[in-house]
């Protein structure tokens, strides 16, 4: 049996667009046109404003490749995830992020236009209020996590 190697990679591949995988539970509130962030390695110290642009209707739930081994359903590892595809906000927002580099990525829902009905109800404000400060304490720490990432990559990992 054959296993090739190698991989065709097109010409600007990753330069102009993050893939990003969210979990299952996303999928209900993931839509075009929320804002994101995104921190990768390869460029550290900075957040990059992002805006969604697709998202994929079906969720994968792996790949499948030709094996020797039977593998029963119960078998597999992981859910499979939301797949999101993120263009930066502004131009030249990727310049200087490798293709392949590794990222994180956090999306956020705006809540602005239902907050400001005059005939919301107390109890929904009150979720929405919620839902928006969970998305400032997300933001928080998607900032703590580029600032630790060089130190984790290259101090302590043991490189």
């Amino acid at each position: 049996m054959l296993r090739p190697a190698g991989i065709l990679v097109p010409e600007g591949a990753g330069q102009s667009t993050l893939i990003a995988g969210f979990g299952q539970i996303e999928a209900q509130v993931m839509k075009k046109g929320m804002i994101a962030e995104a921190t990768c390695i390869g460029k550290p110290f900075t957040i990059i404003p992002m805006v969604v642009t697709d998202v994929q209707e079906v969720i994968a739930a792996g790949q499948l490749r030709a094996t020797d081994q039977l593998i029963d359903v119960q078998q597999t590892a992981q859910p499979g995830t939301l797949t999101v595809f993120l263009q930066p906000l502004y131009p030249g927002g990727l310049n200087g992020v490798p293709p392949g580099s590794s990222c994180i990525a956090n999306a956020y829902t705006n809540n602005h236009d239902a907050l400001a009905d005059p005939n919301i109800g107390t109890l929904r404000w009150v979720g929405l209020h919620t839902v928006d400060t969970v998305g400032l304490v997300h933001a928080m720490i998607l900032r703590i996590q580029a600032l630790l990432l060089p130190v984790q990559t290259l101090v302590l990992s043991g490189h």
